[in-house]
């Protein structure tokens, strides 16, 4: 018996994507860049220390005991706080 074999790859071929333009081309791009980089990594540390803040006063705000108050009212802050971290990286990105 004489059976045609078809060999597929295990792997689809990789998509070709057109670039996409950054709208950092120009000469000032590095500058731009560091820029950037340096206000998103201010906007961090604030949330860092937000959040330190949080850790560090949690365990004198609950001497009593009280975890449940605790464990219902900070993951909200979290959340809170990741949202303003977000908002703020982004608009860092869209401010020139």
């Amino acid at each position: 018996m004489n059976a045609r074999r078809v060999v597929v790859p295990r792997r689809p071929a990789a998509v070709q994507r057109a670039p996409v333009p950054l709208g950092l081309d120009g000469p000032d791009s590095d500058a731009e860049v560091r820029a950037l980089m340096g206000r998103q990594a201010r906007h961090a540390l604030v949330t860092v220390a937000a959040v330190a803040a949080v850790l560090v006063a949690l365990p004198l705000l609950t001497a009593e005991g009280d975890w449940l108050l605790v464990t219902l009212a900070v993951q909200p802050l979290w959340v809170v706080l990741a949202v303003f971290q977000l908002r703020r990286a982004e608009r860092a990105e869209r401010e020139p």
